[in-house]
């Protein structure tokens, strides 16, 4: 299983930055490449840019570790096994530091995930960090 771990500081309060990613109905409002998402109990249904359809259980949201895990069930990649989390912690100086790790099988679907999601880590950089 490849693993996709990517860290960015971010200008931006610990909580403020917890209260979008928490919000995993509305992954929409944080991701560029998420156009459209809702949440039916731990089910969330998401629209990507090119139009692909995406499935993902809630695994949980962490309150006290400020950490969301969720899984692809189905969608228009060949994933046979996936994993994946966004945890927030404090920076110091009022600032956040934002992890994303992904487990993806088959390995090679790292190859492609991963790039989109470090130009989704360049844009959360841009919006806060600017």
């Amino acid at each position: 299983m490849a693993t996709i771990n990517l860290k960015s500081n971010l200008e931006v309060a610990p909580d403020e930055l917890w209260a979008r990613v928490k919000n995993v109905g509305a992954v929409s409002d944080l991701l560029n490449v998420i156009t459209e998402s809702s949440l039916d109990g731990d089910k969330r249904h998401c629209t990507m840019a090119d139009g692909g359809l995406l499935e993902e259980t809630i695994l949980s949201v962490d309150e006290d570790h400020r950490r969301v895990a969720y899984t692809i069930t189905s969608g228009p990649f060949p994933v046979e096994a996936h994993a994946s989390s966004m945890q927030v912690s404090a920076a110091g100086d009022g600032k956040s530091t934002l992890q994303w790790i992904t487990d993806i099988k088959p390995d090679e679907l790292a190859g492609a995930l991963g790039p989109m999601l470090t130009a989704e880590m360049g844009q959360l950089e841009q919006h806060y960090n600017a």
